[in-house]
C-alpha cells in the first residue's frame, strides 16, 4: 500500500467488508443508519460484525480445546505427562493458603485478567496435587469479581475441596496469630511449613510499581511475614518476584516432598535462574 494512501482508505483495505458507506445494519434500516453520526455508524458496524462472528469464533475456541485434550492424550500415552489425578487419589493435608485478592484498584485491566488467570492455574495444581492443601481466595470483589462472574463463570462448578472463593478479608475467617504473609521484602525468611499457620500469598500483578505494599499490609495489620528461603538455595538472575500460581505451586511441591531446592527448580523458569 502506497503511504500516500487516505487513512480512512487503508482502514477500510486492512478490513474489507467494513465500509461504513456498504453497511447493511442488522438492527434497523439503512436509511436510519446513515442519519447517525459517523462514530456511531462505526462503533455499531464493528459490534454487528462481531456478534455475527461469535458462533464462529465459539466453534473455533471449543475445537482448541477439543485439539488440546487430544494432544494432551497423545502424551500421556507416551509417558510424557502423568494422567490427570483422580480426587480419590489425593491426600488432603492440614496446610492452609490464602490468595490475597486486596488489590483490584493496583491493577489495570490486563493486569485483571492476568491474576484472574493465575487463580485459575492454583485451583487446577491444587486440583492435581498428590497432596492438596486448603486453598482461600480472599477479598474478591471489584472487577476481579466481575471477571468471574462472567468469562470464568465456569468456577461455579470448582470443587470446595479444592478452593473456596470469599468476599471476606483473611482477618475474619482465622486468628491473626495464625497468619503469616509471604512477601519478599520482609527481612524474615521460613524453614519449613507449619501447619498451624495460614500462608498469605498477595494476588498482585506487576509488584515492581508497589515496593513494600504487602509488607506494609501486614505490618498495619499486625501479623506475622517471611519470605521464601530462595536465595539460600537457587540464584535467581532477576529479583525474587513470582507469579502468584507459581509460588503456590513451590508450596504445594514442598508440601508433597519437603525439599525447597526441588520445589524452585521445579518451578522458577530457567530463564530466571543463573548460569
Amino acid at each position: 500500500m502506497d503511504d500516500s494512501t487516505p487513512p480512512q482508505q487503508q482502514q477500510q483495505e486492512r478490513t474489507p467488508g467494513l465500509s461504513v458507506d456498504t453497511y447493511e445494519p442488522k438492527e434497523m434500516s439503512r436509511a436510519e443508519f446513515q442519519l447517525l453520526p459517523r462514530k456511531q455508524q462505526k462503533r455499531i458496524m464493528k459490534q454487528e460484525m462481531w456478534d455475527r462472528r461469535a458462533d464462529e469464533f465459539k466453534e473455533k475456541q471449543r475445537q482448541k480445546n477439543r485439539d488440546g485434550r487430544r494432544r494432551r492424550k497423545e502424551r500421556v500415552r507416551e509417558g510424557e505427562v502423568p494422567p490427570r489425578r483422580k480426587a480419590e487419589d489425593q491426600i488432603r493435608t492440614n496446610h492452609r493458603f490464602v490468595i490475597d485478592m486486596d488489590f483490584d484498584d493496583k491493577m489495570d485491566d490486563r493486569e485483571i485478567k492476568s491474576m484472574c488467570a493465575q487463580v485459575q492455574r492454583c485451583y487446577a495444581a491444587n486440583r492435581q496435587a498428590a497432596r492438596y492443601v486448603d486453598l482461600h481466595i480472599t477479598q474478591l470483589h471489584g472487577r476481579c469479581r466481575q471477571r468471574f462472574d462472567s468469562a470464568l463463570a465456569q468456577h461455579s462448578g470448582w470443587s470446595p475441596e479444592h478452593v473456596k472463593l470469599d468476599d471476606k478479608e483473611y482477618p475474619d475467617l482465622f486468628p491473626a496469630e495464625d497468619l503469616v504473609y509471604l512477601t519478599a521484602d520482609s527481612p524474615n525468611v521460613i524453614e519449613s511449613l507449619d501447619e498451624s499457620k495460614v500462608y498469605i500469598i498477595g494476588g498482585l500483578v506487576d509488584k515492581n510499581r508497589y515496593p513494600r505494599l504487602t509488607l506494609d499490609k501486614a505490618e498495619k495489620q499486625g501479623i506475622a511475614h517471611a519470605q521464601l528461603p530462595i536465595g539460600q538455595y537457587v540464584q535467581m538472575s532477576t529479583r525474587k518476584i513470582m507469579t502468584v500460581n507459581q509460588i503456590f505451586e513451590m508450596l504445594l511441591r514442598f508440601v508433597d516432598v519437603p525439599d525447597w531446592k526441588a520445589a524452585f527448580l521445579d518451578v522458577i523458569p530457567a530463564r530466571k535462574l543463573e548460569n
